[in-house]
């Protein structure tokens, strides 16, 4: 019936304004605490973001994204994303937050200071000399820094862990913490807003505080990394790779027990760089631009990991002015704009313009955090100009300037101004090629090494490089040369190290690329057909993954700023070889043909295969079969373990005949995947019982019949 309300339409039109209305009370009480917080003193700031990294303010219910030096307040809620970080500064104090990471900052027991609460996840703290040090707390303890402290912290399912790199730190347990004063703590001292007598435990440097769910201390084999420190972060201004030296203290290892170091391009180590192994206390890496993660390994444990960022700091890409673009004025001075590329991290830029190729007497000195800088205090002449980031304190190393640039600016006569104007109305193509960069009308006081390889004619004379020709020449278009530097034509690599560490393909071109394509295949031609590999604008160095075993072609095409399509003259070829097979055990037990009576299984409870270990393997592939007539019956299926023996317990499954059992050497990598296979080593037993005899039955003397 038309118009009719029924009681489940009233229902749900009232649920719909319940949930709207407790939507904008949520909505409210979130804004009012949103400005609440600009009448507060923040605790700290954040100097550095990685991806994905949110706060909740107190009691608020929304959840925030935090950005570079967004402050931070007491009662935040701080949580960091997958594949994501944090570094903030609290009272002087680097924390530094790893990816899933939760964390909450309150109020010291004396209110004099700040506390962090570790929910899950890694911290690490780097306390200021000239601070008083920080709280973490976890799990009914509460860890104090003392100034001049590093020390990291990690929080998991099994329990806690602090590593401290330098200093010492303080393990407090929070069932006995009373406050009796709030003056300040003396340097060194547990807490003097802390009861005198409560038990604590003093962590040094080198040493790691292990403690499982229950609050429990836990004695295990450790190395305490002390270098480089947690979550390091170097600036790399060479073309060279960084050197990372590792240090470590070593705890309940034995001297003969060797550690391996792993450099991986991702947090679960699927993409391993470098192995090191057989190491004792310390180590050394040499790594390039990127996100590193490292971890220090006995056998298969784990015992101690971080990650290492290595940004390039020799300077950001200039964008504009051009290299060689003029500019004129008629009565006052052009506005220009300087602009460069963003560098990840940089927290400013210092901009330099000077008259001078050496930069001796700048006219233009600044910092700016932003990537472009206006000005018109700039008169008639060549300037060069550059930039050079500048970075928060937590990067190791120096940033440089980038490769200087330099532009012209002249004084135009009415007659020039007025022809320029008729040029740029009439003849929009004339006026743009007056102002583009010219190879041949380059300032004569430009120095030879900032030229770009663009900008110079191979028609011109050496001695007319730097000098204005007298009348215009016509010059061919000279297509620019690409080259493939590495590796070598027709190089063999080996097939493990193809297969663990990156292959690293190296190329130059001397056009100004603006687009450019990888191709690397089983194809003669690679850049033709489907490759097996293909990236698209790689960069001058291309590193790949777990290379397979046979032989391989590589290619670059490039796209030039002209228009300009080159490629190698031909395709460098490589060549992976196969990995070879180990040897099969020895030394095994039951022997070959070994025969077993009935006599002999009754006092057994089970059958115990055993090898001698095989140099070089970490595992074992174990598998048993009985021969029948119609071929071999599986039994155990194949097994992999680290051990060089197998329990059959189950003798059950053993009938009379003949059994094969092989055990073949292995070598495993990251999670278990096999990276070295080897030959399999058969060997044979027998069980002979003797045929079961006919079931003799008495006479019972019972009788059947009506």
């Amino acid at each position: 019936m038309k118009g009719y309300f029924r009681l489940s339409d009233f229902l749900i039109t009232a649920f719909f304004l319940l949930l709207a209305s407790f939507s904008i009370i949520l909505f409210r009480h979130d804004l009012l605490q949103t400005i609440s917080t600009q009448n507060k003193e923040p605790a700290g700031i954040v100097i550095i973001k990685k991806n994905i990294v949110q706060r909740r303010l107190g009691d608020r219910v929304l959840w925030d994204r935090l950005s570079n030096e967004a402050p931070v307040y007491l009662g935040d809620l701080i949580r960091v994303a997958d594949v994501s970080s944090a570094l903030l500064d609290i009272e002087h104090n680097s924390i530094d937050l790893d990816e899933n990471t939760l964390v909450r900052i309150s109020s010291s027991p004396d209110g004099k200071g700040f506390k962090l609460e570790l929910s899950s996840g890694k911290i690490s703290i780097s306390s200021g000399t000239a601070g008083k040090g920080i709280l973490l707390e976890h799990n009914g303890k509460t860890i104090k820094t003392n100034p001049g402290t590093v020390l990291s912290a990690a929080a998991g399912k099994k329990g806690m862990s602090v590593d401290v790199s330098n200093g010492t730190a303080h393990i407090i347990d929070n069932k006995n913490i009373r406050v009796i004063s709030s003056r300040e703590p003396e340097r060194g001292a547990p807490l003097r807003a802390l009861a005198s007598d409560i038990p604590w435990r003093e962590v040094s440097s080198g040493e790691r505080f292990s403690m499982d769910l229950n609050g429990k201390e836990i004695n295990e084999k450790t190395a305490v990394v002390t270098k480089p420190v947690p979550n390091a972060r170097y600036l790399k201004n060479t073309k060279d790779p960084v050197p990372v030296n590792f240090e470590w203290n070593r705890g309940n290892l034995l001297p003969e027990e060797k550690l391996r170091l792993e450099i991986a391009m991702d947090s679960n180590f699927n993409k391993i760089f470098r192995v090191n192994n057989g190491l004792d206390r310390q180590s050394r890496v040499y790594l390039d631009t990127g996100l590193w993660y490292w971890r220090l390994s006995f056998e298969n444990n784990v015992l101690s990991g971080g990650r290492i960022t290595i940004t390039d700091g020799s300077g950001p890409q200039l964008i504009s002015p051009a290299v060689n673009s003029r500019f004129s004025y008629l009565k006052e001075r052009p506005e220009l704009n300087f602009r460069w590329e963003q560098i990840e991290d940089a927290s400013s830029y210092i901009l330099e313009a000077s008259k001078s190729a050496d930069f001796s007497s700048p006219q233009i000195r600044t910092q700016i955090s932003a990537v472009n800088y206006s000005s018109s205090s700039l008169g008639e002449g060549t300037w060069y100009w550059r930039v050079m980031p500048v970075f928060p304190a937590a990067y190791a190393g120096n940033a440089v300037f980038s490769k200087p640039a330099f532009f012209s600016i002249e004084q135009s006569t009415p007659e020039q101004a007025a022809e320029n104007t008729a040029i740029e109305k009439n003849n929009l193509d004339k006026w743009l090629a007056s102002v583009t960069p010219s190879k041949v009308n380059l300032p004569p006081d430009v120095p030879k090494e900032l030229i770009p390889n663009e900008l110079v004619s191979k028609e011109l004379a050496p001695s007319e490089l730097n000098t204005e020709p007298k009348q215009e020449r016509k010059t061919e278009h000279v297509m620019p040369e690409l080259r493939l530097l590495l590796p070598a034509n027709k190089k063999k690599i080996d097939g493990l190290t193809a297969l663990r560490k990156q292959t690293v393909f190296t190329w130059e071109c001397g056009g100004n690329v603006v687009r450019s394509r990888f191709a690397l295949s089983r194809d003669p031609n690679p850049l033709q057909g489907r490759a097996a590999i293909e990236i698209q604008n790689p960069g001058r160095t291309i590193r790949i993954d777990s290379l397979g075993e046979g032989v391989w072609y590589w290619n670059i095409e490039a796209r030039t700023a002209d228009g300009s399509i080159v490629t190698a003259q031909a395709a460098r070829q490589i060549q992976v070889l196969p990995i070879p097979l180990l040897q099969p055990p020895k030394n095994i037990t039951p022997r070959a043909k070994q025969r077993y009576g009935l006599e002999d299984l009754r006092p057994l409870r089970n059958i115990v295969f055993e090898w001698k270990t095989v140099k070089g393997a970490n595992a074992y592939i174990f598998s048993l079969y009985q021969q029948t007539e119609k071929g071999r019956r599986q039994i155990v299926e194949a097994t992999q373990s680290v051990k060089t023996s197998y329990v059959l317990d189950n003798l059950k499954v053993l009938e009379n005949g003949t059994f094969i059992w092989q055990v073949e050497a292995v070598i495993t990598g990251p999670k278990g995947i096999i990276e070295q296979r080897g030959m399999a080593g058969e060997y044979i037993f027998v069980l002979d019982f003797p045929p079961p005899e006919p079931v003799q039955i008495e006479d019972t003397g019972i009788l059947y019949g009506n």
